[in-house]
């Protein structure tokens, strides 16, 4: 078992085929599930996010199989993913604190913006969700949501964390991934773009430190779960 260095071009390449297959999901199936379905409209997001996200994780855990690492222990070596160590935890618990912190400067920054000069607020739906939140029997659309989103911040962590920043290693590694990262949400519309800016830079420097894939999966799923969860209760607006 031996991790192979990948390159800055193979990076470059990776971050944009999936970027490339989510803009295409977005104007293919996404669609199509709206004309097809009456369903809830968040679950078109939902099954769309399958067909992204999984074949992430699978390209992942393929890549670092072909590199000999086959046992399910090896795999996780292979990709970066070990308990995390009180410094770890630091890490994880700061980087969390400073991305809430940022996003929450990002919103205060665009509530200035507009009621001191007119200008459109920060959307924080993207423009194929129509999000409102779950009442009654809606509620158990969380059960289709969780799993999707697992494989949301573990296709992600682990292709973009634990295989090819993990095997870069220039000294520009975290930059680079980090301005990767920040493309790969060109889908999303400019308002998430930059409502995401910071943590597509916090996550991936933090990885850096510490160099274990675990806080990366961390910091992603306890930034990205529970903000979704209080919207589609209806806790927050």
């Amino acid at each position: 078992m031996r991790e192979k260095p990948v390159s800055p071009g193979k990076s470059v390449l990776v971050f944009s085929l999936f970027t490339a297959l989510f803009y295409f999901l977005l104007v293919t199936l996404h669609p199509l599930l709206r004309s097809v379905t009456a369903w809830n409209p968040a679950l078109y997001w939902f099954v769309t996010g399958y067909f992204l996200f999984v074949p992430m994780a699978v390209y992942a855990v393929g890549s670092v199989r072909r590199e000999g690492f086959l046992s399910g222990a090896a795999i996780l070596r292979g990709l970066g993913v070990r308990n995390l160590s009180p410094r770890d935890w630091k890490y994880s618990i700061m980087g969390l604190l400073i991305l809430f912190l940022c996003t929450g400067l990002i919103f205060g920054v665009s509530h200035v913006l507009s009621s001191r000069f007119g200008l459109r607020e920060l959307s924080t739906t993207p423009w194929f969700i129509e999000m409102h939140p779950f009442q009654g029997l809606e509620k158990l659309l969380l059960l289709i949501w969780f799993p999707m989103f697992c494989f949301n911040i573990l296709g992600e962590e682990l292709l973009w964390r634990g295989y090819i920043q993990k095997r870069l290693s220039a000294r520009y590694a975290w930059p680079l991934c980090s301005l990767l990262w920040f493309l790969f949400h060109l889908p999303f519309g400019v308002d998430l773009m930059i409502m995401l800016l910071p943590i597509t830079i916090i996550v991936p420097f933090v990885f850096y430190r510490t160099r274990n894939t675990a806080v990366a999966i961390f910091i992603h799923g306890m930034y990205n779960g529970p903000i979704f969860v209080a919207v589609a209760l209806g806790l927050v607006s």
